[in-house]
C-alpha cells in the first residue's frame, strides 16, 4: 500500500499542490488556469480517447457503459428536485443545488484512472462520461438557463461539436475500419497523451480556492451527489449486468467532484459565484480523499 501511496498517487497530489502553490506566487492565475483546461478538453483528453478507442475491442457490452451514466442521472434528476424542494434555498441556490449533483467531473478522474488502470482501459472512462456529458449539455445546462433552453437539435448540435464525443466518433471510425494513423501523427498523438494527467493536476491546483462561505450548503449539495450517485450505483449494478470495471468507474463518479463547468453556467446567468466556487472547491478536497482510499483499497 505504501509503494501505491507513493508512487502513483503522491505525484498526482504534488502536480495539484505545483499548481496552487503556483497561483499563490501569482505565476500562475486562475484565468490562465481556465486555458490550460481548455487544452485539455480540445487537446489532451480528445488525444488520449483516439488512442484508447482504436485500440480496443469492441463488444456489444460497451453500451452498458453509457447507458448507465443515464441511469444513474435520471435517479438524480429525480431526487434533486424532490430535495430541492424540501430544503429552504433561494432561487440561485436551488439551481447550484440541482446543477451540481448531476455533474460528475471525470476529467478529475482522468489522471488517477490513467495511473491505475492504464490508457488502453481510458476508452472505457470515455463511453460512461459520454452518457454523462449528454446530461451535462442538456439538462444541467436547461436547469441554470431555462428562460433561453436551446430546441432539442441545438443541443443535439452542440453535443456533437464536443471534441470529446468527436473523439470517440473518430476512434470508432479507426477501430472498425481497422485504419492505421502515420506513425508520425501516432508519436505527436502518444506524447500529447502523456502530458494529459500533470496538465489537468496543474490546472485544478491553479484554480483551487479554498474560501468557505455557505459552508453547511456546500457540505450539504456535496454530500447529497456523493450519497446520491452511490445509491443510484448500487440500485443500477443490481439492475444492468455490468462488470466490476464500470462498477469501479460508476464509484469513482460518485467521489469525482463537481465539474468546473458549472461555474461556467453561474457566471453566464449571474447566479451566486461564491456558492459555486465553494462547492467546487469543498467537493476537490473531499474526492482527493474519497478516491484515493477507493483505489489503494480495491
Amino acid at each position: 500500500m505504501v509503494d501505491i501511496i507513493l508512487e502513483k498517487l503522491l505525484p498526482i497530489f504534488l502536480f495539484f499542490t505545483i499548481g496552487y502553490i503556483l497561483k499563490l506566487l501569482n505565476i500562475l492565475k486562475k484565468e490562465e488556469a481556465s486555458v490550460l483546461l481548455k487544452l485539455v478538453f480540445y487537446l489532451l483528453s480528445p488525444a488520449v480517447i483516439i488512442l484508447s478507442v482504436s485500440g480496443m475491442n469492441l463488444q456489444k457490452e460497451l453500451l452498458l457503459y453509457p447507458l448507465s451514466a443515464l441511469c444513474i442521472h435520471g435517479f438524480m434528476i429525480v431526487l434533486g428536485l424532490v430535495l430541492s424542494k424540501f430544503i429552504k434555498l433561494e432561487e440561485k441556490e436551488r439551481k447550484i443545488f440541482r446543477g451540481a449533483t448531476l455533474i460528475m467531473n471525470m476529467t478529475f478522474i482522468l489522471p488517477f484512472f490513467i495511473v491505475f488502470f492504464g490508457e488502453e482501459n481510458l476508452y472505457l472512462l470515455s463511453l460512461f462520461d459520454a452518457g454523462n456529458l449528454v446530461i451535462v449539455t442538456t439538462v444541467v445546462y436547461s436547469i441554470f438557463v431555462s428562460s433561453k433552453e436551446d430546441t432539442a437539435l441545438e443541443k443535439v448540435k452542440k453535443l456533437l461539436k464536443s471534441p470529446l464525443i468527436i473523439a470517440l466518433i473518430l476512434g470508432f471510425i479507426l477501430n472498425i475500419t481497422g485504419l492505421k494513423l502515420p506513425k508520425g501523427i501516432m508519436i505527436t498523438m502518444q506524447e500529447i497523451a502523456e502530458m494529459t494527467g500533470t496538465v489537468i493536476m496543474i490546472a485544478l491546483g491553479a484554480y483551487f480556492t479554498p474560501k468557505f462561505k455557505k459552508l453547511k450548503l456546500s457540505l450539504i449539495i456535496v454530500a447529497v451527489k456523493v450519497i446520491g450517485i452511490l445509491i443510484a450505483t448500487f440500485i443500477v449494478s443490481k439492475i444492468l449486468p455490468i462488470d466490476e470495471m464500470g462498477r469501479k468507474i460508476m464509484l469513482l463518479g460518485a467521489f469525482s467532484p463537481v465539474g468546473n463547468n458549472i461555474l461556467t453556467f453561474v457566471y453566464v446567468t449571474d447566479g451566486d459565484m461564491d456558492l459555486a466556487i465553494n462547492v467546487v472547491s469543498l467537493s476537490i478536497i473531499l474526492s482527493f480523499i474519497n478516491v484515493s482510499l477507493l483505489l489503494v483499497l480495491s
